[in-house]
């Protein structure tokens, strides 16, 4: 297994854009295979979705409308520490407009978070991607905490929320994942350090478009 760089894995992500998909898109295409594996899992039919600001907390919540489409149980909960993005904003609503509740967890209510994982057979973290820098906050620390206590599967989308994901070092505190499915391909940091004992298995889905043909589009950038 080989692991690219986040340098790397957005040159990729540049030529999906380039040549059409833009991110609303990829991020579409991204859940819907992650939501056909997850059911392939077959770890039970209740799921509490977990999900940051940013991208990465997009691509779950529009996962958990495609699980909900799939007759799963649905705690779709949404982590408020600060603004959520244009993308977490649109996928939220679209959970809104089809009555989907959508819980949102902030340093003042957090410890409302545990009675969702604990209605749940299983656990989607989507707290943050490959964007993730520098040590991670009180408020971060205590969620993943509270994950890796629950004594649920876990499965991580794109990577375990807290780990680096060029060093694989963990930023403070880190998802422990019993699956993590990653986006166009594994991170450099899945095989460093404390990369191996946070990913638990690994599978890799596609955007849309395979890697192949986006190394085609960017040549030797890649």
């Amino acid at each position: 297994m080989e692991g690219l760089s986040v340098k790397k894995i957005r040159h990729l992500e540049e030529a999906a854009k380039k040549i059409g998909l833009n991110e609303r898109l990829l991020i579409e295409n991204a859940s819907s295979n992650l939501a056909a594996i997850i059911d392939n899992l077959k770890l039970g039919k209740s799921v509490c979705v977990v999900a940051g600001r940013g991208n990465n907390g997009a691509d779950t919540l529009a996962c958990a409308r495609k699980l909900a489409a799939k007759n799963y149980e649905v705690y779709a909960v949404v982590l408020k520490e600060k603004d959520f993005n244009a993308e977490v904003k649109f996928q939220k609503e679209l959970l809104d407009k089809i009555k989907i509740p959508v819980y949102v967890i902030d340093p003042a209510n957090v410890e409302e978070f545990k009675k969702y994982l604990k209605a749940s057979d299983f656990i989607l973290d989507g707290i943050l991607g490959i964007g993730t820098k520098g040590e991670l906050s009180t408020f971060l620390k205590k969620i993943i905490r509270d994950i890796n206590k629950s004594g649920k599967k876990i499965i991580s989308c794109d990577i375990p929320s807290g780990l680096s994901p060029d060093s694989g070092v963990i930023l403070g505190e880190a998802v422990k994942a019993d699956y993590t499915i990653t986006f166009i391909a594994p991170k450099k940091g899945f095989l460093l350090n404390d990369g191996p004992k946070l990913c638990g298995k690994i599978y890799v889905a596609d955007i849309g478009v395979s890697v192949e043909a986006l190394k085609r589009v960017k040549g030797r950038e890649v």
